[in-house]
């Protein structure tokens, strides 16, 4: 049982440090992002042109499009997501010297790559301001309904290309949720978007700037990841060796055990007997892992079933890390956070449940790791 206790305890769980990272992106380790986590969709419009073989012999102005654009996507991490962006409508080209307009109707679907700049070398901070997120894209454009062209002698007057996409995301975030992304992008498709035929380049290309508010659905934001202190695990494998090896020798010795003594009738004035218990937290943490739930649960059933006693919960911390100041505050975090467990969760009526905190001044334990607990003290 000792041994299974001790292999539960290895198992690396984050602890919430919710919103913001210690260090840089990239040198961070976050919890697991859920499937349903991190989602986003977003409205807006596009200021467009096109950049046909003859468009630059037209009025800038006459060359402007604007049309409509929606994106749903997701993050997978603080630096890395991905999205579908739509945007779609008509399309200015010039023929005749830039004196004859070409309009048509158009749609470009992509999935682009998204890259967080500002959280990759920057510390991750869900409320920051502004975010610098360059992408690429790969997608597919329609076009249709193009006027004039029997004019021109077109057989066909429909478009079809793959599309290479990349841009520039600027994002200004206004709350939890909700955002904006102000947008520089560039589209290259096949060189018959204008249906000028081959022209100095093999390719055509919409360049333009979008503005599109963008909602985040479900849960929002990133945790970071605190494993365990490493030199904690390696004694924690030591143990469970020597406990192999102990029950490995055990097994082989012969079975010599004498009678058992006739064991003693003791009268309890209390239900239940009184819980020894403690409650472990991780290394600079007050937080109660889901693992210590089952020790608060335990002492909040003793006090129910013994409605006279009172109850004390003591909070230290290890004297290996950090200062006194700091350790005297963080085991009074750890002491009140079980004692409003306790309080709050299970009903225990606030006057039965008394706290201290000690820091790291006493150490109950040897071993240096064990003294990150909140130990409970039935009260005389």
């Amino acid at each position: 049982m000792l041994l299974i206790l001790i292999l539960a305890t290895l198992t690396v769980s984050a602890q919430e440090t919710s919103g913001q990272s210690a260090q840089a992106g990239r040198k961070t380790v976050f919890e697991k992002n859920g499937f349903w986590d991190n989602w986003f969709i977003g409205a807006g419009a596009a200021a467009n042109v096109s950049l046909g073989d003859k468009g630059a012999e037209a009025d800038f102005q006459s060359r402007i499009n604007f049309v409509p654009t929606v994106q749903v996507g997701k993050w997978f991490s603080p630096m890395w997501g991905s999205r579908l962006k739509v945007e779609g409508g008509r399309l200015h080209n010039f023929m005749n010297n830039g004196n004859t307009m070409l309009k048509n109707n158009y749609v470009n679907g992509h999935v682009d790559f998204m890259w967080n700049v500002s959280n990759t070398f920057g510390r991750y901070n869900e409320k920051r301001f502004y975010s610098f997120i360059p992408y690429v894209g790969i997608g597919y454009l329609h076009a249709w309904d193009y006027d004039n062209y029997a004019v021109m002698g077109l057989e066909d007057a429909k478009t079809r290309s793959i599309t290479t996409n990349a841009g520039i995301i600027n994002n200004f975030r206004f709350s939890n949720r909700l955002s904006l992304d102000v947008e520089l992008y560039a589209t290259l498709v096949k060189d018959n978007l204008d249906k000028m035929g081959p022209g100095k380049v093999n390719y055509d290309a919409i360049a333009g700037v979008s503005a599109s508010l963008v909602y985040k659905l479900g849960k929002t934001g990133f945790s970071e990841a605190l494993l365990r202190d490493q030199a904690e695990i390696d004694r924690m494998n030591d143990e469970i060796n020597r406990l192999r090896r102990e029950n490995a020798e055990l097994s082989t010795r012969p079975e010599r055990c004498p009678k058992c003594p006739e064991a003693q009738t003791i009268v309890k004035e209390v239900k239940g007997s009184a819980p020894v218990n403690v409650v472990f937290f991780r290394l600079n943490s007050s937080t109660i892992d889901r693992g210590q739930e089952v020790t608060i649960y335990n002492v909040a059933k003793y006090l129910q079933d013994n409605p006279n006693v009172k109850i004390k919960v003591v909070g230290y911390a290890d004297k290996k890390t950090g200062t006194a100041s700091y350790n005297e505050r963080l085991s009074e975090r750890r002491a009140k956070n079980v004692a409003d467990r306790l309080i709050k969760k299970h009903n225990i009526n606030s006057s039965r449940v008394d706290v201290e905190y000690k820091g790291s001044n006493v150490q109950p334990y040897s071993t240096n790791e064990w003294n990150r607990v909140a130990i409970f003290v039935v009260q005389d």
